[in-house]
């Protein structure tokens, strides 16, 4: 009987790489859905939002089951997402988010990492209506819901080991509630759960990959300097996501801790700009960030 890691698709094409950095290699370039502190605040009725977000991030050790497999296994992403939002009432404490995020951009290897090639094109579609729900009109705490549907619509080569498409379905329920303090003091908590659908062309052996249900929780502690500006840190974790190929089992549960540190400010009244700092702290599979920029234009109407 043949030995299951020698009927490893990537194996077999010369590339001795865990289907794990690959999936986080997609998951984690255009992570559109890790929200920063004050995304779930409820907007007013009829307002529209059109934002614009520029990632970079670099990578350059990987590993699995807790132990480093390199330390030259290079991987930069620059990725936009362009975002819109238009706020309808639903009754005098609630509102429902419908909206859209294209990414695009691209990903670029080196060292260890060369042997997946680079990848530049159009990430899935999602499409989402996140339900926001004022407790109180007074502090203004929000509880919300946030289904969202990610759409097989990006660039996707099965030829190709990187891809900014994923060649599957995939559903995210996010949950939110943001807690006000005082006029300068707030929590933001979120949680989320992502299930998969199949990719049935994966690699250019043309497996089928599956991966269990992925689950990301996240913190973030938010100071308002301003009526305009404000200061977060926050903290979060992704576990789950284990992935199999043609039924294999890969051993990649994902147990990744990651820090952020954000400035949001008002330069308008309508237009707000963002910028964030961050890096993985601990990484069990696959690949960990050692900087991430995140820059963000936000513009109301």
């Amino acid at each position: 009987m043949q030995h299951p890691s020698s009927r490893h698709p990537l194996r077999r094409f010369g590339a001795r790489v865990p289907a794990a950095l690959l999936i986080w290699a997609l998951a984690r370039s255009a992570s559109a859905l890790e929200v920063t502190a004050g995304d779930y605040e409820a907007f007013p009725a009829g307002s529209n939002i059109a934002m614009m977000y520029l990632q970079y991030a670099q990578r350059s050790d990987s590993f699995a089951n807790g132990n480093k497999l390199s330390s030259n296994f290079d991987m930069n992403s620059s990725v936009a997402l362009a975002r819109f939002i238009h706020v309808v009432k639903l009754s005098d404490n609630a509102v429902l988010d419908p909206q859209f995020i294209l990414p695009f951009g691209q990903l670029r290897t080196g060292g260890d990492a060369s042997v997946l090639g680079n990848a530049s094109g159009t990430g899935d579609l999602i499409v989402g209506a996140p339900v926001k729900y004022v407790l109180d009109q007074n502090t203004r705490d929000v509880i919300s819901i946030g289904p969202y549907l990610y759409l097989p619509t990006g660039s996707y080569d099965s030829n190709k080991l990187l891809n900014l498409g994923e060649n599957r379905w995939k559903a995210l329920v996010q949950l939110a509630y943001i807690r006000h303090f005082n006029a300068q003091w707030a929590l933001d908590l979120v949680g989320d759960v992502t299930v998969h659908g199949d990719n049935t062309n994966y690699t250019p052996a043309h497996a089928t990959l599956k991966q269990a249900a992925r689950y990301e929780v996240q913190a973030h502690l938010r100071y308002n300097l301003s009526q305009a500006t404000a200061l977060s840190a926050g903290v979060g974790s992704i576990h789950g996501g284990q992935t199999k190929v043609n039924g294999v089992d890969q051993n990649d549960r994902i147990n990744t801790q990651y820090a952020r540190l954000t400035v949001t400010s008002f330069i308008t009244p309508t237009v707000q700009w963002q910028v964030q700092y961050g890096r993985d702290l601990s990484v069990e599979n696959g690949l960990k960030e050692k900087n991430r920029i995140n820059l963000r234009l936000a513009k109301l109407f």
